[in-house]
């Protein structure tokens, strides 16, 4: 309750400050020759990655226990749904336990896999961080300010998280003790992270450079809907900073935190501060609401069955990864 309601508060102060410099004659004119087809592109692409994104976790689930993408498709539509209206990413908690319900499987093991799911995605942002970053300092000479302070604190907590994860996997203990009860979670979270192995790195890896590159595009066909025109390492600089500040507990749908992104780094690019807040509208009404619409209908879809897990997708290995 008290992150809820700091992050409504913190998400208000943050679209006060984004608003501060936007032009309403101006955005009231770009949406009258706002371009439909480069929505609808947008949106295309958008659920491509999403497409993307239930094959990579279908890839790591399977590692756990026979699943079909049909359900981990529901899952990962239901649990982002649930991202999008609360702070934090804490729809990620509400996933697990979606997928507990769903597949028969522990939260702490689903977690794992999601846990390497978002590191993948992070690997990508920094990436994407650089890469702009980089092409920036190479048009202008300059080093790219907050960008490059952003992107150094952002790969340190990379590395360390690395290196913990790995450490716990290799391990499969903490290196201090805990109760029976915690030790069962943290055995089945690790369980979560072994889904990670030889055979799914590769797919893991192609399948996340397939959705940031599916968002990238995504995201660069809303601001051309606009009239802005973003080189593609404009677009990975965008999104990147966009994506990093989600990691921050605001408002709902992100509102504010996206907003003050957009409306600071497009300017940076020589582009619209109105047309970035105007953009970062966009794309929470109908890329971030399109997913929320299509996860909140499957939810209540599979409410009305009581959330009965099918035998056919709850199929178990010899290993015990129910919830105990």
């Amino acid at each position: 309750m008290i992150i809820g309601a700091g992050g409504v508060a913190l998400g208000c102060v943050f679209l006060w400050w984004a608003l501060r410099a936007v032009d309403f004659t101006v955005m009231r004119d770009a949406l009258r020759a706002l371009n439909p087809s480069f929505v609808l592109l947008s949106c295309a692409l958008y659920w491509l990655g999403l497409g993307c994104r239930v094959q990579r976790w279908h890839t790591l689930l399977n590692e756990l226990a026979p699943v079909t993408r049909r359900a981990v498709g529901e899952t990962l539509i239901v649990g982002y749904a649930v991202n999008n209206v609360l702070p934090a990413r804490l729809g990620e908690l509400f996933r697990a336990d979606y997928a507990k319900r769903r597949f028969g499987l522990s939260r702490s093991a689903v977690l794992g896999s999601i846990v390497i799911e978002r590191a993948a995605d992070l690997v990508a942002i920094l990436g994407c961080l650089a890469l702009g970053l980089a092409a920036m300092q190479m048009a202008t000479g300059e080093e790219g300010g907050t960008f490059a302070r952003l992107l150094q604190a952002a790969t340190l907590v990379v590395a360390a998280l690395a290196l913990g994860l790995y450490g716990l996997r290799a391990s499969g203990r903490l290196p201090f003790g805990l109760p029976p009860a915690a030790s069962r979670l943290v055995g089945d979270l690790v369980a979560g992270l072994r889904s990670l192995n030889r055979a799914t790195l590769q797919r893991t890896v192609l399948l996340t450079a397939a959705v940031w590159m599916a968002e990238v595009a995504a995201l660069w066909a809303m601001l051309a809907a606009l009239g802005l025109q973003l080189t593609t390492t404009q677009a990975m600089l965008v999104l990147s900073a966009a994506s990093l500040s989600t990691l921050i507990p605001t408002a709902p749908g992100y509102l504010g935190t996206y907003q003050l992104v957009f409306s600071a780094t497009l300017p940076a690019l020589g582009l619209s501060a109105t047309l970035g807040v105007l953009g970062s509208a966009l794309i929470q009404v109908c890329l971030f609401g399109s997913v929320t619409l299509a996860g909140f209908v499957l939810y209540l879809a599979r409410s009305m069955h009581n959330m009965r897990p099918s035998r056919n997708e709850a199929l178990l290995s010899g290993t015990d990864y129910r919830s105990r």
